[in-house]
């Protein structure tokens, strides 16, 4: 499966890690990529695709049923994400030249280690800009959190574990309501390492306020990865010899859709922790309002590894 078949051992391992079934988290990630049906494909890359990806190719009729194969397409992507994700394709991005489209999508839907009350949740503003703000479902916890809060970077971190501890939701809520494009501009690996760690979060006991999330996303991913510098993949002269012995084989689409759900739901109680005596002695809790535009991180804990990354600007 090529010279860098370590590479994509690891892969399997991390995918397989992270999408196992679970009793408390939905995880889904779909990747799949659909070829025209009369361009071979060589059959060592189909093996190595279903040995590393989960199957990974399908050949469809896009020369003469371009239509149906999208809505094929998209089916598959529906059913692989619990039915979240419809018609990631729309009518436009298939026609009769198109040889293969790139498909990506993923579903999380999470349960928190300790549940959010639904009878705190009230409508309260989100404010979008210093100027505009609008209503949102704002959930409320009392609990002992990992915290950071970093002067240098105006802005807080809080980490929000969900049930099993394999995953967590890191939320960097800038000090200011305008301040989220300098966190962006400023994040990297390293950065977000630094700003996470043990030595940097402390536990602390805070009432939490956060909106309700029910996220969906769909990108072309063509004009992006081209942006970056992947521009060889889509133009005729494209090098897919792995992949095909056809000549001027060429990504035609990439496209990418995400759905993220997360409401109240636990499986335990605030009540239930045990850890109450803290509040007794101070008359107010920190808070930790998320009411203005804020990035997110899920992350799988035992491999450090970030399985979504967002940003929440307006409900």
């Amino acid at each position: 499966c090529g010279k860098s078949v370590n590479i994509h051992i690891l892969f399997k391992e991390l995918l397989s890690d992270i999408t196992a079934p679970k009793a408390n988290y939905s995880l889904r990630i779909a990747n799949r990529l659909y070829a025209e049906k009369s361009r071979p494909i060589l059959p060592i890359y189909l093996k190595c695709v279903k040995k590393l990806y989960r199957a990974g190719l399908e050949t469809v009729n896009f020369k003469t049923a371009s239509d149906q194969a999208r809505q094929l397409i998209n089916t598959w992507v529906e059913k692989q994400t619990e039915g979240q994700i419809k018609d990631l394709l729309v009518s436009s991005s298939t026609d009769l030249d198109t040889t293969l489209v790139l498909v990506n999508a993923i579903y999380f839907k999470g349960m928190w280690k300790t549940a959010f009350n639904a009878e705190d949740t009230r409508e309260m503003p989100f404010h979008v800009t210093q100027q505009e703000s609008k209503p949102v479902q704002m959930m409320c916890l009392n609990n002992t959190f990992n915290v950071a809060t970093l002067p240098e970077e105006k802005m807080k971190i809080l980490e929000l574990p969900f049930d099993s501890g394999d995953l967590s939701m890191l939320v960097l809520l800038p000090d200011e309501v305008s301040g989220l494009e300098q966190i962006e501009k400023t994040i990297n690996f390293e950065k977000f390492t630094e700003w996470t760690n043990p030595n940097t979060m402390e536990k602390r006991r805070v009432k939490v306020y956060l909106p309700q999330m029910k996220i969906e996303e769909k990108y072309n991913l063509t004009s992006v990865l081209m942006s970056l510098g992947m521009t060889d993949l889509f133009i005729p002269s494209a090098n897919l010899t792995g992949i095909s012995s056809a000549e001027s084989l060429k990504i035609s689409q990439a496209v990418h859709g995400a759905f993220m759900d997360l409401s109240e739901d636990g499986t335990e109680m605030a009540g239930s922790t045990g850890v109450t005596e803290d509040s007794k002695h101070s008359p107010e809790l920190e808070q930790f309002r998320v009411d203005h535009p804020f990035l997110f991180l899920i992350i799988h804990n035992p491999t450090n590894t970030i399985v979504f990354i967002g940003r929440y600007c307006s409900p």
